[in-house]
């Protein structure tokens, strides 16, 4: 049986993607025995690498607010009970999401001296205080409160970007940590399955008749922290330029937005696709010609999107949605690999777009600076980073 066996890692990540997934198939091969509790079921029913075990666990619910709070619960007892069963000389390693499930770490540290580290996706309760969710008070207090014990007791904390490190470090004492510092480890993509391809030879782009258009493409969580009505304004504007199309593929809370705004305007330059199988990946992908990015307002330094990562493995420029300045703004005005307007700006995001269009030229360096970038900074050797972390603590 599975609790019969001893761990070196147990990886702790209710909604582990490629992306998470491909990191704990390196870490494993490295400390053989590791094993992945997740409610991911594309990446419960992937063939891994052996060193690896896959545990189910409860998936995420994206339906409502209780839906997912539930779910959040379902997966921490879940973790708990799981952990309880292995030994204490296993290395936990949790990511921020679901929010509290930190707090595992922190109990069986507290309970039997077992070490933890902590990968921070998104912060809260910053990211819900930012977009007017939460206001500062008892339970942002309390929440803070607990961070603060979960970080600090914490082996190694790591992020994976520099404006969250910054952030995090006004948080908690990055001394009390094993560490002695937040490591920021950018995500990746892995350049060698999502690259650019040939429209024409693309069966994404030919079944959803993208072959001689513009593909604008925003891939990913359409949720509150995502600015999705800056680029439904845009639709709007441009709905008689024939040659640009809209392609959303995903799910959230913002989704229902998205298809509202199709029907009420009879928009049809807007494809809405829900989250694809995992094997469609490189093509959905490769069928964009431009991707988009989006920070809702008060969310920029909670946050970083590693679809970005994804758009420029796949040679798309990225179009970043943001009003404040951001390491991903920086990074695609820096490497001249995309382009970034503040949310609202409606006339500024169309004259991009449309000059992109209309400018193949452009266009094409655009997307070589995209790819070019994903090589040297955003491909799966990221990954390795992490080997270098955690053998550091021992």
């Amino acid at each position: 049986m599975l609790t019969q066996k001893k761990y070196k890692i147990i990886f702790l990540n209710q909604m582990a993607g490629p992306l998470f997934r491909e990191l704990t198939e390196n870490l494993a091969k490295v400390w053989p025995q590791s094993i992945l509790l997740t409610g991911n079921i594309d990446t419960i029913c992937c063939n891994v690498d052996p060193c690896l075990h896959i545990e189910p666990a409860p998936g995420y619910d994206r339906s409502n607010y209780f839906s997912r709070f539930r779910s959040w619960v379902k997966y921490f007892f879940k973790a708990l009970w799981f952990v309880w069963k292995q030994p204490k000389d296993s290395t936990l390693f949790i990511v921020s999401n679901p929010p509290f499930l930190g707090l595992v770490g922190l109990f069986f540290k507290y309970v039997r001296r077992q070490r933890y580290v902590v990968l921070v996706y998104d912060i809260y309760p910053d990211m819900l205080i930012g977009l007017g969710r939460l206001k500062r008070g008892v339970i942002s207090g309390c929440w803070d409160y607990f961070n603060r014990l979960v970080y600090e007791n914490a082996a190694q904390m790591i992020t994976i970007a520099h404006d969250m490190s910054m952030r995090l470090e006004k948080k908690f004492d990055v001394f009390k940590t094993d560490g002695k510092k937040i490591v920021c480890i950018p995500p990746w993509a892995d350049i060698e399955i999502i690259k650019p391809l040939d429209k024409k030879q693309n069966r994404f782009a030919a079944k959803h008749d993208l072959l001689d258009k513009t593909t604008i493409l925003y891939s990913g969580n359409m949720g509150h922290s995502h600015d999705i009505e800056t680029i439904l304004q845009v639709t709007k504007k441009l709905k008689r330029e024939a040659g640009i199309h809209f392609l959303f593929i995903g799910e959230g809370a913002k989704w229902s937005l998205v298809e509202k705004t199709i029907e009420e305007y009879q928009l049809k330059n807007i494809t809405l696709l829900p989250f694809q199988p995992e094997e469609i990946l490189p093509i959905s992908m490769a069928s964009g010609d431009i991707g988009i990015v989006t920070y809702e307002d008060g969310t920029q330094g909670c946050m970083s999107p590693s679809k970005a990562c994804y758009y420029m493995a796949a040679g798309l420029p990225v179009l970043v949605i943001s009003k404040y300045e951001t390491d991903l703004t920086r990074l695609v005005e820096e490497k001249g690999c995309g382009i970034w307007v503040k949310n609202g700006d409606v006339a500024a995001m169309a004259k991009a777009v449309k000059e992109l269009s209309e400018n193949p030229v452009l266009l094409t360096r655009y997307k070589k600076a995209a790819r070019k970038t994903a090589e040297q900074f955003y491909s799966r050797k990221n990954s390795e980073l992490f080997v270098n972390v955690l053998k550091a603590i021992g």
